[in-house]
């Protein structure tokens, strides 16, 4: 079975549904077919939605929205029609700092692609979750569609990096590719930072005698589709259940904190096999703070649907970290590996109703994708962060006294000094000279691991204008540390004068000595918005746009068809999709 809009795959789920439309099994199907305002998932053939159908959409949008501004003479009014076309696409308003930023963003057709596919993957994504295409015993985390486009996605994003070069200052050349390797962006640096920074906690926790809980929090059951058989589903997305989970948390935080308990550590975001996330928190506090913690926490996480079956047993759980029985970073770092690329897990074993699962490879065509790589494209698809401090010391200064050189804090207060040595790694032969950085000294120099906001010492931050593609926006860009109590004395980090330049256009940067701008197109000031001036787009003629790069005409637009794909349709009226389903396949057959 094919039909026009859901790929194959998915209207072969939506015919088994068939067997008698009922409430609940209508209501999936008009989700999946009555999105006649939005682009497609998949083409006549079942074949899911590509780029060149995004492109082409992105520059009927862009089109549009140029319109708008072209018959409205008013700011509110040019807002009002824009944020119209972005509602009627599912995709999130532009935000600028200026009205000319906003118009910028608006009628630009390559702003429009970036925002069109991740709408369209998200939306796509979700249809698998509701049919029952993303679970366990089908597509685990992600389903394979999305999977394929998400790892084309981030090679075509690798191959524009290994195409761009960096030249400082000194004449070093890199590509963007290699800068990136040297950053959390390299799936090896990035498991072995979040290793360090817990096992510092943890060391700290030991000195202070602290205790580790470990805890698991769990949306109610109306957030998971379980395979499309949980008639308690609610339709929430991925995001939508993590929004939960944060707003949870923040009622718990707050709770705390009335009470004086400020427990530090990490929190980790991981998909059930349906998508649905659930959190693993790995927190230390003091041993006579413990029981009223574990109150909050548990009254807080089943404030909502507490009575549903399980839900004690199931939606919060918590595990002490007893000493003597291994370590609180051993007990994380299965999550972490599993998170992120999988390295010494081995088997990657899930947990759900009742029964451990392994997920193993799966191979479609030539492209191999793991577990690991399936829960980090579920997390690039939702934008879901995966890894979080929470307490502790701030991680922006960690981050700047790495990039502090011996020779610039010679002369500076001990505190800096130690702070500075304790990020510092150093490789070396000899074993009197090498040094492994050490977060929990870190922690010590800062003030202790409940310092918070009163932390020894500040980034320090200049504002400064830097010409964006859109529009001037203002930002304030850490340039060293300082200490609490000597505001004025400033420590600068080492930055260079970078040089980025793809196809010949080079575009010159102030970056951190370890960063990577990925900018790869000269910066364009924003053309200032008037009211009555309509030269501030590329020029459009009775359905004809000319390419702002090139000059060339694109194709001529036929009004009328878009038109007729995009109007709405009477109120209560089934969409074309859906009559094409009930006539192909009548009740009852």
């Amino acid at each position: 079975m094919l039909s026009m809009g859901i790929p194959s795959r998915m209207a072969n789920a939506v015919h088994r549904l068939f067997g008698g439309l009922s409430e609940r099994r209508q209501r999936v199907v008009d989700q999946v077919l009555a999105d006649d305002e939005r682009l497609p998932l998949a083409d006549q053939y079942g074949v899911m939605t590509g780029p060149a159908a995004i492109a082409v959409a992105a520059v009927q949008a862009a089109r549009e929205c140029y319109m708008v501004c072209e018959r409205v003479q008013t700011a509110d009014g040019i807002e009002a029609g824009i944020a119209e076309v972005c509602a009627r696409r599912g995709v999130a308003v532009p935000v600028a700092g200026t009205l000319g930023g906003f118009i910028a963003r608006a009628v630009d057709k390559g702003w429009w692609r970036g925002r069109l596919r991740k709408e369209l993957l998200r939306r796509f994504e979700h249809t698998s979750i509701q049919l029952g295409l993303t679970h366990v015993r089908a597509d685990p985390y992600v389903s394979r569609e999305t999977a394929m486009a998400q790892a084309a996605q981030n090679h075509a994003n690798q191959k524009l990096l290994e195409s761009c070069t960096a030249t400082n200052e000194n004449g070093d050349v890199y590509s963007l590719a290699e800068l990136a390797a040297l950053g959390t962006g390299n799936k090896t640096i990035r498991r072995g930072e979040l290793m360090l920074r817990i096992r510092g906690f943890e060391e700290v926790a030991d000195k202070l005698r602290h205790v580790g809980m470990f805890w698991t929090i769990t949306c109610p059951s109306k957030y998971h589709s379980v395979g499309g058989t949980n008639e308690k589903y609610n339709g929430a997305t991925p995001r939508q259940a993590q929004a939960y989970l944060v707003k949870v948390w923040a009622a718990i935080r707050s709770a705390l904190h009335r009470i004086g308990i400020q427990p530090y550590g990490f929190r980790i975001a991981e998909p059930h096999t349906d998508g649905c996330p659930h959190w693993h928190m790995l927190l230390f506090v003091a041993p006579a703070q413990q029981a009223a913690m574990e109150a909050v926490i548990h009254a807080y996480a089943l404030a909502e649907d507490s009575d549903e079956a399980g839900a004690a047993k199931n939606r919060v759980k918590l595990v002490n970290i007893e000493a003597g029985k291994g370590t609180a970073a051993g007990y994380i770092a299965k999550y972490v590996s599993k998170n992120i690329d999988g390295a010494g897990v081995g088997d990657h074993k899930v947990f759900e109703n009742g029964q451990t699962y392994i997920i193993a490879p799966d191979l479609f065509g030539n492209m191999e994708f793991t577990a690991s790589q399936r829960v980090t494209y579920w997390s690039q698809v939702w934008g879901i962060r995966q890894f979080q401090q929470i307490g502790g010391v701030p991680v922006g200064v960690w981050r700047e006294v790495r990039r502090l050189s011996a020779e610039s804090v010679q002369h500076a207060p001990e505190a800096i000094r130690e702070a500075c040595q304790a990020a510092q790694k150093i490789e070396s032969d000899n074993p009197a000279v090498a040094q492994q950085a050490d977060y929990a000294r870190f922690i010590w120099a800062m003030g202790g691991p409940q310092c918070g906001r009163h932390a020894t010492i500040k980034l320090a931050k200049r504002e400064e204008s830097m010409k964006g593609r859109y529009e001037l926006v203002d930002a304030h860009r850490p340039v060293g540390v300082y200490l609490a109590a000597q505001p004025h004395a400033v420590y600068e980090s080492t930055r260079y004068q970078w040089t980025i330049d793809r196809a010949g256009t080079g575009v010159a940067f102030a970056v951190p000595r370890t960063g990577v701008n990925k900018c790869t197109r000269p910066a364009k000031a924003p053309a200032p918005y008037q009211a009555k001036n309509k030269n501030f787009a590329p020029s459009f003629d009775a359905g004809r746009s000319f390419d702002p790069d090139t000059g060339a005409p694109c194709a001529k637009v036929d009004q009328v068809a878009l038109y007729q794909h995009h109007k709405k349709r009477p109120a209560g009226a089934p969409s074309a999709h859906l009559l094409h389903l009930q006539r192909k396949y009548p009740e009852g057959h």
